[in-house]
């Protein structure tokens, strides 16, 4: 922090540290970035108390990626910055030649020479890298441009894990799931209660404008639109697919009075997010 009121930015103060790091600690094995790096953490300490504007104007409101990308390359020309780039990658400047190759690979995401070169580049920076989250990152990133597949989703949701869950916490990620603009173009806007019985617990739900809010009530809220009666647990069967809510209907173990439709309104309205996203533009079949 004495850097950054200093003056100095999030994206240097990495970098800043580095420089003036005691040799007593640098010469200390364990005090070394095997698993962290004093550039994420400064970076991540400035995050926190000053935000990630730089106060530079120009990244006040910044160009998408690719589209900055194509800045660079439409006004210096690809072969110009692909020449560089080589040039820096020759010279085991490799992260100088990245950053040329990238704009390159942004802009021109099927051009498998850019491509190619890009993942050479990162690949070199993964082999150097002591601290294991820049060398997965530069390795990953290398698969990616090479085989265009990402790596396999991982599954954070179970059972265990949603049933230990506050109820609100549950809502929440249900909101974040939330399509906004699809569930405007629908039309939902709906307002409910949420019982469960076996533990006395209440919670009120309100959708519109495409957003979803749920709180925690002492009781049911009279002038809601529906109220759902069901058992924590078996929400959380239902969010994890062991169960449907017509199951939990039919079987008596769950009832709604009010819209008898309304959770078949808004589970169309829910994003399923794939975790697998990717981290570079992958070649498209």
């Amino acid at each position: 922090m004495r850097l950054a009121n200093n003056g100095t930015t999030i994206n240097d103060v990495g970098r800043k540290l580095d420089a003036i790091i005691p040799e007593a600690l640098f010469n200390k094995w364990y005090t070394n970035g095997y698993h962290g790096s004093y550039s994420h953490n400064a970076r991540a300490v400035v995050n926190l108390y000053l935000g990630y504007y730089d106060s530079n104007p120009v990244n006040i409101n910044p160009l998408l990626t690719t589209d900055k990308s194509c800045v660079y390359v439409k006004a210096a020309g690809a072969e110009t910055l692909y020449k560089a780039g080589m040039n820096h990658f020759d010279k085991g400047e490799y992260q100088q030649s990245s950053q040329l190759f990238n704009d390159l690979v942004m802009c021109e995401p099927t051009n498998t020479q850019y491509r190619d070169a890009l993942s050479d580049s990162f690949e070199q920076q993964g082999y150097q890298s002591e601290t294991m989250a820049w060398r997965n990152s530069y390795l990953q990133g290398a698969n990616e441009l090479r085989t265009s597949q990402t790596k396999p989703p991982i599954k954070f949701n179970s059972a265990d894990v949603i049933a230990s869950s506050p109820t609100e916490g549950i809502f929440n990620m249900m909101a974040v799931r939330l399509n906004g603009p699809k569930a405007i173009a629908a039309g939902l806007t709906e307002s409910f209660n949420t019982v469960h019985k076996d533990v006395k617990q209440y919670y009120y739900t309100e959708i519109s404008n495409g957003n979803m809010v749920t709180v925690q009530t002492r009781e049911p809220v009279k002038t809601a639109g529906s109220t759902l009666y069901i058992k924590k647990a078996d929400l959380a069967a239902v969010l994890i697919g062991q169960i449907t809510t017509v199951e939990l209907f039919e079987s008596g173990r769950a009832s709604i009075k009010g819209n008898q439709t309304l959770l078949q309104q808004i589970v169309p309205n829910l994003d399923d997010f794939d975790s697998s996203f990717e981290i570079l533009p992958l070649l498209k079949n």
